[in-house]
């Protein structure tokens, strides 16, 4: 669906593989070249020959990707916690839609600034 040489990330990426390979998906897994990649924070706890197959820093093609967007987000939108604790649904969800659209108003600002300074070299 995706095309071929994609990398997924997850959290247990090392033994996600063992099972990818056991699994009836196996053959269309690697006939796409498809890798199994540990975040860059979870992949420093996970034994040295886990590291070299599966985190990004050793995996060409996975750039200077890290793989923690999600964690980034999520840990953003605790801080939202202290004040919709006791909101109604409503409010609830009013708030964490204002939260993630000012997120991305923000990374778009920062963004726009890193490309003018890009130009700018």
């Amino acid at each position: 669906m995706h095309g071929s040489d994609q990398a997924i990330e997850s959290d247990i990426g090392c033994s996600l593989s063992a099972t990818l390979a056991a699994s009836s998906i196996a053959q269309m897994a690697r006939a796409v070249n498809m890798q199994l990649v540990v975040n860059a924070f979870h992949g420093h706890a996970h034994n040295r020959m886990c590291q070299l197959q599966h985190h990004p820093l050793y995996l060409p093609g996975t750039g200077l990707e890290d793989f923690e967007t999600c964690e980034c987000v999520f840990s953003s939108s605790n801080a939202t916690a202290a004040l919709i604790h006791h909101a109604s649904h409503f409010h609830y969800v009013q708030y964490l839609e204002l939260h993630f659209s000012q997120w991305d108003a923000d990374k778009y600002a920062e963004l726009s600034t890193l490309l003018s300074f890009c130009l700018a070299q």
